[in-house]
Formats: C-alpha cells, sequence, structure tokens
C-alpha cells in the first residue's frame, strides 16, 4: 500500500497556515472537528496498524491506573503533611487575632540592602487598604484586616469583593481546610457578626476518584468534578445577596427585572449542575470551571501563604507577567529615548481606590 488518501487532502502537508480544507493542521480544527478526524484517519489504515494502535491505547491505559496510583499516593501525602501544618496554622490564626502575642524575633530569611533600606511612598490607597489600618497603634491587637487584604492584593480575589462584602469580611478571623477521602473542605471561620450567626461557612470539592469506565482516556488526575456550598442563616434584614431589582425603563415594566446581589458570598452557593454532564449549558459550565479553579487556590495558594499575599512577596502571575512587560517597554523607552510620561498616570487612575496627595496618605 503506498499510502492513505482523504478526502480534501492534497499530496502535500500545509504548515498550517494555509486556509484550504487539504493543508490546515488538524490542530487548527474545533475538538469535535479534530477527534472525529482522527478516529476516521485511524479506522482508515490498515488493519495490521490498527492493531497496534489498539495495543499502545492499552499500554496507555495501563500507565493511566499508574498514574491514578501515583495520585493516590500524593492526596495521602498531602492529607499526612496537613496536620503538620496544622500546628502553624493554629498558631498563625493566635497571632492575627490577638490571643498570641508572640516575642520579638529576627528574620530567618536574608534581608538584601535595598529592601533594608528602601523607603515607600505611599501616594495612593490601592482599595482604601491604607484606610482600613488608619486607626491601628502599637497597642493593637494582632493583625486586624488581615485577611481581607491578603483578599484584594490576590488579583483572583480582588474582583469578587463587592461594598457590601467588606464589613463582613472584615470579621473573618481564619480560612481552614479540612480532608476526607477525596475531598476537601474549605471553612471560613467569622467573629461574631451582625450579618449571619454562623460560626463557620463551608465549602466542599469532591474530586475524581479514578478513571472513568466510559472515558477512561480523560483522566488527568484528581481534578474537582463538583462542589457544595452552605446556608448562611442571614440576620433579618442583612442579606447581602437579597435580590435587587434592576433599574429598567417604563416600557419593561412587564419583564421580571430582578437579579441576585453581587457578592463574594455567592462562592457559598455555588450552581447545581444536571446529574447528565451533557445538559450543562455553557454559561454555568463557565461559572463552575471559575469556581473550581477558585477552590483550587484556596487550597494550594491562600491557605498556606497569606501572609505572603499580605505583606507582598506572593503575587499572582498575571500581574508578574504585567510587571515584566511593563518593566521591558520602560527599557526600551529608555533605550529608545522615549520618556513614557503618560504610563504612570494612565496606570494611577484604572488602579482605584483614594488618590492622595505626595505629602503621603490622607484619611
Amino acid at each position: 500500500m503506498d499510502g492513505v488518501s482523504f478526502r480534501g487532502q492534497s499530496s502535500s502537508v500545509g504548515d498550517g497556515d494555509q486556509a484550504s480544507e487539504g493543508n490546515t493542521n488538524p490542530g487548527y480544527l474545533s475538538a469535535n472537528e479534530r477527534r472525529e478526524f482522527l478516529h476516521g484517519m485511524v479506522k482508515s489504515l490498515p488493519n495490521a496498524l490498527q492493531a497496534r494502535v489498539t495495543v499502545l491505547k492499552n499500554l496507555q491505559l495501563e500507565h493511566l491506573n499508574i498514574e491514578k496510583q501515583f495520585y493516590d499516593e500524593i492526596f495521602a501525602l498531602e492529607r499526612k503533611y496537613h496536620k503538620k501544618f496544622e500546628v502553624l496554622y493554629g498558631k498563625r490564626k493566635d497571632i492575627i487575632s490577638g490571643k498570641l502575642d508572640p516575642p520579638k524575633e529576627n528574620p530567618k530569611w536574608k534581608i538584601s540592602d535595598e529592601d533594608e533600606t528602601t523607603e515607600y511612598e505611599m501616594r495612593t490607597d490601592y482599595g482604601n487598604i491604607l484606610k482600613s489600618f488608619k486607626d491601628v497603634t502599637e497597642d493593637t491587637k494582632g493583625i486586624p484586616n488581615f485577611w481581607i487584604t491578603s483578599f484584594k492584593a490576590c488579583e483572583r480575589f480582588s474582583d469578587l469583593i463587592f461594598e457590601d462584602d467588606e464589613p463582613i469580611l472584615k470579621c473573618l478571623n481564619d480560612i481552614s481546610i479540612s480532608y476526607s477521602t477525596y475531598a476537601f473542605t474549605l471553612q471560613f471561620h467569622f467573629d461574631e457578626n451582625e450579618y449571619f450567626t454562623n460560626d463557620v461557612l463551608t465549602k466542599t470539592y469532591y474530586l475524581r476518584e479514578g478513571l472513568d469506565e466510559d472515558f477512561p482516556f480523560t483522566y488527568d488526575g484528581p481534578d474537582i468534578i463538583k462542589c457544595e456550598g452552605c446556608t448562611i442563616n442571614w440576620k433579618e434584614g442583612k442579606n447581602v445577596l437579597d435580590i435587587k431589582p434592576k433599574k429598567s425603563s417604563e416600557k419593561d415594566d412587564d419583564k421580571d427585572d430582578s437579579t441576585v446581589n453581587e457578592s463574594f458570598f455567592s462562592f457559598f452557593s455555588p450552581p447545581i449542575p444536571p446529574d447528565n454532564i451533557d445538559d450543562v449549558d455553557d454559561e454555568t459550565d463557565e461559572l463552575l470551571s471559575a469556581d473550581h479553579e477558585l477552590g483550587q487556590f484556596i487550597r494550594e495558594e491562600i491557605i498556606p501563604r497569606a501572609i505572603l499575599y499580605f505583606s507582598g512577596e506572593k503575587i499572582d502571575d498575571e500581574s508578574d507577567e504585567f510587571t515584566e512587560e511593563y518593566s521591558e517597554e520602560q527599557s526600551e523607552g529608555d533605550k529608545s529615548g522615549g520618556d513614557n510620561q503618560g504610563t504612570d498616570k494612565a496606570g494611577g487612575d484604572k488602579a482605584g481606590g483614594d488618590r492622595c496627595s505626595s505629602e503621603g496618605i490622607n484619611f
């Protein structure tokens, strides 16, 4: 057999930049089109080659079963070491709340001379963070507003916090995590407050335990397959999620223009997907994907590294990429003699928060 021909394919393979059907690289097709094309390709091969493909896929299935064992051990190891981390988390909670006033310590990490001597001129109060510390004195216990500050400093969280959420999140005193068999629960601990009666709000994420019998080759580790929130027992008149009417014109009087108020606390009421995953609409699918990513982020980043977000040592990758691009643009501008005069002004205006005088922060 000299070769295999497919409908619409010319004798030469294109470089992927051509738009014609025969020269289009399969990688440029949609997922479904690519799958159908490659399935058809395999079925059009000689029987001997198809048999070898079957053997290779059986090997891949063995690989996935070993991979599953690997993830089982990793998850067990995570749970084992979490017990050690909990000791540190407990001490962190006591320091933040003021229950424990630790003796002063010297840094156990190396501090550069630049870090030692640099003074930061605070001209802008981003997100009113500095304003939230205006009443702090040497006699203040713990570290007030620790968690809401850490959230605001994190790009993934900053867009999820709204004005009505802030006084409630100032009552957040800890975030912890507990594990069960292929599941983890995020626990948000609150001081007694005027908004709800719950001491703890929870969100449980369930992980894929093994290979799907119907679609085994889709296995990519114990990713999140579903999540469950909790009921928030709001006090009368304090529910920030209360449905609020949209402003509409007189022409729309007959329409239902009510909508749930945007709030961080919608995090505890995730959408419930249908039993058949094929029936999930695009909007729900996007919401669940974003929710699952956020849950993993809290588990892997916020809980273990909260102090680094609070103090600025840790930033999101997106912010890091922006900083690198900005630095490169500045360097190019310097090299070419450009002054980039408009850059700082534009950046400052977009950042939000209170614009303050160059003399310092005014509260």
